[in-house]
């Protein structure tokens, strides 16, 4: 029996704890380091409730977006890039990558540069770190 209210205490602090966090929202930083030929860079994000939609970002340019994470830590972005004829897609935002960022920050903020070598990710636009290839 005291098993059961030990685990039960556990799940109600997550609760909690991820509660507090949504009191802040997470923001989305993406951030276009590409030449603008052959094209400038296109991308299209979304999860399974929120279309951010279709983008088109020049050299400098930026596109950002805020949102609540849910309490089970399932929120998930995934975002499609096109430059010129490479495509591609990942998930911008996903648990392993909230902890990433907060790792890399103090912040609530995930920031994300597409150059010419690939996707790097950051927490405070300082430390980057590669994190996807171009195909």
């Amino acid at each position: 029996m005291s098993r059961f209210f030990f685990v039960l205490l556990i799940l109600i602090g997550r609760l909690v704890d991820a509660d507090i966090g949504r009191l802040s929202p997470t923001t989305l930083h993406v951030i276009n380091r590409l030449p603008n030929t052959p094209t400038p860079l296109t991308l299209r994000c979304q999860s399974k409730d929120n279309d951010i939609g279709r983008h088109i970002l020049y050299n400098g340019q930026e596109l950002k977006w805020s949102f609540y994470p849910n309490a089970f830590f399932t929120t998930l972005f995934f975002c499609h890039f096109y430059w010129g004829s490479k495509d591609t897609s990942f998930a911008v935002y996903d648990s392993r990558l909230a902890n990433d960022c907060e790792k890399l920050s103090s912040g609530r903020d995930c920031y994300w540069e597409a150059r010419i070598d690939g996707f790097y990710l950051s927490g405070d636009t300082k430390q980057w770190e590669k994190i996807n290839n171009w195909p």
